[in-house]
């Protein structure tokens, strides 16, 4: 499963994190070579020696930004302290 940053303290009012990045780069530009699409589930952490948890990509409208974006949502069932 790919490895995402997401910054927790960046999310939408429904609990989804909108800002992600693999590597250096943002998230959206590298779905394509990753192989990843809506639905597709990835690692998601913030801090190396934190925590980790599984969210499922979606593709949809934000009213907070008013449009179509990126996120995951995490599936906090799934949390596990490093």
């Amino acid at each position: 499963m790919i490895r995402v940053y997401a910054d927790f303290n960046a999310m939408t009012s429904d609990d989804c994190c909108w800002l992600l990045r693999h590597g250096d780069r943002d998230l959206t530009s590298q779905l394509e070579n990753l192989g990843l699409h809506a639905g597709s589930h990835v690692l998601l952490y913030q801090d190396e020696d934190d925590f980790e948890v599984v969210g499922v990509l979606e593709y949809r409208f934000v009213p907070e930004f008013a449009s179509d974006i990126w996120l995951a949502k995490p599936d906090w069932s799934t949390l596990r302290r490093i």
